[in-house]
């Protein structure tokens, strides 16, 4: 509940506090105390009221990452996340050494390539 119902300014305290207190971050102890899909939704929420952009980032790398493209997930976030795509963006480079752009051309092809990188140009 207090992942859900508290602003980030506040999770961003927490944080710190708890860092101090106990050696280890919240995402860091979410991490070790949950598992399957609740950590998974915990580690995102708290990522998101954190480190958005960086989150968000992950997220694309996610859906690009091994054999395969998750086009539904990597679809759904260039389109969601649209508003703040262009910080995205500069988080991906920075996290990953690569533009979003060029990982969409290397896993994407055709007609669907075309379309992410539209959605993509249309936050720049």
């Amino acid at each position: 509940k207090i992942l859900c119902a508290r602003p980030p300014e506040y999770l961003k305290q927490m944080n710190l506090v708890y860092a101090e207190k106990y050696g280890f971050t919240l995402p860091k102890a979410l991490e070790t105390e949950l598992n399957g899909h609740v950590k998974d939704a915990a580690l995102y929420m708290i990522g998101m009221k954190l480190k958005p952009y960086e989150t968000v980032a992950n997220l694309i790398h996610r859906a690009c990452k091994g054999f395969g493209t998750n086009e539904l997930l990597l679809t759904s976030a260039l389109i969601r996340y649209q508003p703040i795509m262009k910080n995205v963006m500069e988080a991906y480079i920075e996290l990953y050494g690569e533009t979003i752009e060029d990982r969409i051309k290397s896993e994407c092809g055709g007609d669907y390539e075309r379309i992410l990188l539209e959605v993509l140009g249309a936050a720049e």
